[in-house]
């Protein structure tokens, strides 16, 4: 895809503006939700136009659909393509689920059915979507807690038959990963090793809770080691541009995620990402 390497960052939350807003030297870039911004009022945009002048940017959307024939919210897509154009973002990313049925929001990830239908369903959401926003596309892998007894196919043919059909990159969520392993009862390096790693964009890095027996991507908690060994592993065997962290809530200090930060910094440095 020619995409720059962009280093490690934050996925852009409000209660992290005190310490981006005027930039941070442990922070190379960011990840924003649109839907955090729309819809765009004047305050919002300029908030975006700042974060812009400070960070290179890249889009990570939530209401897409790419798993579902749904319509969207009137005016979604027309403000995406607005904040693209503010950001400049350098790639844009959404989850491969479905959000939407017709034209109802669910307003949850939800794992669409790994079937041969779903695959071209997704391939065609995934193109027109990268038309529409003129942006290098990623897809991301979700976290789900049931299997549909609809599927054909297993997970990770599913991601590569998608990435490969859209002739897009993937984003890798080694939390997600990490808690379907968990949950299902699965080697999560067998898994990678099934993927087409060399589609690999993005990188998330993330943190959960485990509760009655369930592991969960809360975002609300550090990577646990098992996320980091995952990552020593992708790092050499794919060309990633770009790893980030993403928190919601419990956060802790901010130099303790600039810690966080610098440990991933220093795996891609060990595997020899750069800019190459």
């Amino acid at each position: 895809m020619g995409l720059p390497f962009l280093g490690v960052g934050l996925s852009y939350r409000w209660d992290l503006n005190p310490h981006l807003a005027r930039g941070n030297p442990g922070v190379d870039w960011l990840e924003v939700t649109p839907e955090h911004f729309l819809p765009l009022t004047q305050d919002s945009e300029r908030r975006l136009e700042l974060l812009a002048k400070r960070y290179p940017l890249v889009g990570h959307s939530l209401e897409l659909s790419v798993g579902s024939d749904g319509v969207d919210a009137p005016g979604y897509r027309e403000g995406l393509r607005r904040i693209r154009q503010v950001t400049k973002s350098v790639w844009h990313g959404d989850h491969l689920c479905f959000t939407r049925v017709g034209n109802l929001p669910l307003r949850a990830l939800t794992p669409v059915p790994l079937t041969e239908e779903a695959v071209a369903t997704c391939v065609r959401n995934v193109k027109a979507a990268r038309a529409d926003l003129d942006a290098p596309f990623v897809v991301e892998n979700i976290a789900y807690l049931f299997h549909t007894p609809l599927n054909t196919l297993d997970e990770a043919e599913f991601l590569r038959r998608v990435v490969e059909g859209a002739d897009c990159g993937l984003l890798l969520d080694l939390h997600n990963l990490y808690c379907n392993a968990v949950n299902h009862g699965f080697d999560p390096y067998a898994f990678l090793d099934r993927l087409p790693l060399e589609r690999v964009v993005q990188v998330h890095l993330a943190g959960g809770v485990t509760m009655e027996g369930l592991r969960l991507d809360s975002h609300s908690a550090p990577s646990p080691e098992e996320v980091w060994r995952l990552l020593e592993y992708v790092a050499p065997r794919s060309p990633v541009r770009g790893v980030n962290f993403e928190m919601d809530s419990g956060f802790p200090p901010f130099a303790r995620l600039v810690e966080e930060l610098a440990r991933a910094r220093a795996i891609l440095q060990r595997c020899g990402a750069s800019a190459a």
